[in-house]
């Protein structure tokens, strides 16, 4: 059994798969989480190993049997990746309780419970590192985006938060704040040569390039609390 264990969420496709590919290429035996993704997860798994586990991050009670079951079958984690995510372009006015709700309970509370799940077993042995994936939009708002926004600006709260509260355990929480990458999720407004006239780098991010800042920062030993955002220059602070 390997003993540098990885989960990612969110890892059969885009910026989650990506992360999964470094993070194997690192050495890491990893657990692909996934929601009704089985294909996509099991090409994923044929190229790095490990095991996918179906397990919607909002459900609190299932993403504790899926960590459990990681340290069974897996290895003990070292690092936990939360990059399970969904999308909704839509005016306030527009947005439904039902929106509202899913948007918070996969993206904030998605986190908030691999968080939960993983730390303990994390505290025990007194090292882990945590990296949530927010977005760029986070840091500068967007239009007809309230309920994405919103969330991922929660995100960062979150792992503020939790960076002063595991720290004394030797745990690390950290976030990377994606600019526009080239995954299934992003919409065609963000495609165009107008909106990319506006990128200081001329282009949106590919996916491996995210991954690679993600699984840096989960392994930067004397970091915690921050926030870095591979963006092309959309947001420079």
């Amino acid at each position: 059994m390997s003993t540098r264990a990885a989960l990612v969420t969110g890892a059969a496709t885009g910026i989650g798969r990506a992360t999964a590919l470094e993070l194997a290429k690192r050495g890491y035996l990893v657990a692909v989480n996934h929601l009704g993704q089985g294909p996509q997860a099991a090409a994923v798994t044929d190229l790095i190993g490990g095991e996918a586990f179906d397990v919607d991050v909002a459900d609190a009670d299932a993403v504790v049997a899926m960590v459990d079951a990681i340290e069974d079958r897996v290895g003990p984690l070292e690092i936990a990746v939360c990059s399970a995510g969904i999308d909704c372009e839509v005016r306030i006015e527009d947005t439904t309780d039902e929106m509202w709700d899913r948007m918070l309970r996969v993206l904030l509370g998605g986190s908030a419970n691999v968080l939960a799940a993983v730390s303990p077993y994390m505290q025990r042995r007194g090292v882990g590192s945590i990296v949530n994936i927010a977005s760029e939009l986070a840091l500068s708002g967007d239009a007809w985006h309230v309920s994405y926004v919103s969330a991922k600006a929660a995100i960062l709260g979150l792992t503020r938060a939790m960076a002063h509260e595991l720290a004394p355990a030797g745990i690390r929480v950290n976030a990377v704040a994606p600019g526009p990458t080239d995954t299934e999720l992003l919409g065609d407004r963000w495609r165009g040569s107008d909106y990319l006239a506006t990128v200081p780098l001329g282009r949106i991010g590919r996916p491996s390039e995210v991954a690679t800042s993600i699984v840096d920062l989960a392994e930067a030993a004397w970091t915690t609390g921050q926030v870095l955002s591979p963006n092309g220059g959309t947001v420079i602070q």
